[in-house]
């Protein structure tokens, strides 16, 4: 314990629950704590003041974090993170994918134009052999042999075109499908963490009730006037939090609240940790 009750000292209160619960190194100009790291139930009862005011579920499973309680959803919830960690869904470019589309029906509308060239070319072709007229036949099987190769030419551009759409919508329906699985996986994984939250609260939960317990008559003064009937009920709360929890970095204390509780061994004894009064 530290009594920082009148000290000729510069850091204000929460400055000191502030360099606690940044634990070492701070930033130059502000007050450092050499203590073990804060633990997550820091965030809820590095001070005890009175106008203390805690989320008691929140607190209780921070409690049941820093204490190791293991529960039946641990295992679900493992599996849950790492497949939301392995999910990699394939990255899709939508102009890619509006540019392969235009691609593609320009290359079909291209070869069904040529196709229908080719026919026309080959009819002509045709009569002009029954016609006998070698000179205009001549020009005309000059003519479809060119549209023939431009035909070719278009339907590999066709099938290239088709293939390269077909394996870009592929990837939008897997990107699609990722989508939709890892807003399924998001959702079981918070449900998760809230089944084990409660869980660990839950767990804790005797403990802290029978802290409280204590708490209220830890404000009992020596005088025997019930000061815990007025104290508030948070700050009960977070005595009782401090009670149960495995502090290594130290809690602050309001004057007023070590006041209240006649002594500062009964406080001591109450908290069974570290703690600086100021």
């Amino acid at each position: 314990m530290i009594d920082l009750r009148g000290a000729d000292v510069d850091p204000a209160p929460e400055s000191i629950v502030d360099a606690i619960r940044a634990g070492e190194p701070t930033r130059p100009g502000h007050p450092t704590v050499h203590a073990p790291p804060p633990t997550r139930v820091h965030a809820h009862v590095a001070r005890l003041g009175p106008d203390a005011d805690i989320d008691r579920r929140a607190a209780l499973a921070a409690v049941g974090v820093v204490r190791g309680v293991e529960t039946a959803h641990d295992d679900e919830l493992a599996a849950a993170r790492e497949s939301l960690r392995s999910l990699s869904p394939p990255s899709v470019d939508a102009e890619e994918l509006r540019a392969a589309r235009r691609r593609a029906a320009a290359a079909g509308s291209e070869a069904e134009r040529l196709g229908e060239r080719v026919a026309t070319l080959r009819g002509r072709v045709t009569a002009l052999r029954e016609e006998g007229d070698a000179d205009a036949r001549a020009d005309a099987e000059a003519s479809l042999s060119e549209a023939t190769r431009h035909l070719s030419e278009a339907s590999t551009e066709r099938v290239a075109a088709a293939q390269r759409l077909s394996m870009l919508e592929e990837r939008a329906r897997r990107a699609r499908d990722a989508r939709e699985e890892r807003l399924r996986l998001e959702d079981r994984v918070g449900n998760l963490e809230r089944a084990v939250r409660g869980a660990r609260a839950d767990a804790v939960a005797p403990e802290f009730h029978d802290a409280r317990r204590r708490a209220r008559s830890l404000l009992d003064d020596a005088s025997g006037r019930k000061a815990a009937g007025d104290a508030p009920s948070g700050l009960r709360d977070a005595l009782a939090v401090a009670a149960i929890a495995p502090f290594g970095a130290p809690v602050v204390v309001d004057p007023g609240v070590a006041a209240a509780a006649g002594s500062l061994d009964a406080l001591r004894t109450h908290l069974g940790g570290p703690f600086v009064l100021r």
